[in-house]
């Protein structure tokens, strides 16, 4: 399975069960990486890809498989060993946080990296970790 998850510089994901922020050029960039592979999200992140018909698919759950699965309210230790891929986009900033990443990247390798002009953020950093 591949993730794309959104985190801030302490790895924090959601404050109140909210998304830390929605960045439109971070959505354009994810379909741009995935081409014409299909995403797959949960409930919580249809309102982020209201716009975008077709290419995306929703779960209830974000289960191991193949395809690209976008997670914002998942906790991805769970999944750990089974994370071929994680798509990274880091905020460059710290905002409040009550839900973190306790995913270990310790199994990772940073494969490439990117800095992409964000909407509402100047810069948003992309990073590709693979296992191994």
């Amino acid at each position: 399975m591949n993730v794309i998850i959104c985190l801030d510089d302490k790895n924090g994901m959601l404050f109140n069960n909210r998304r830390q922020t929605r960045d439109s050029a971070v959505i354009c960039d994810i379909f741009d990486f995935l081409k014409d592979e299909k995403l797959y999200i949960t409930p919580f992140s249809e309102k982020l890809f209201s716009d975008c018909n077709g290419s995306v698919e929703v779960c209830t759950q974000i289960s191991s498989g193949n395809g690209w699965f976008f997670c914002e309210n998942t906790d991805l230790s769970e999944f750990g060993a089974e994370i071929k891929k994680l798509l990274v986009y880091r905020w460059n900033r710290v905002y409040p946080a009550d839900t973190f990443c306790t995913l270990d990247f310790g199994g990772f390798s940073l494969c490439d990296e990117k800095t992409i002009s964000g909407h509402s953020h100047p810069e948003v950093k992309r990073q590709l970790f693979v296992r191994g």
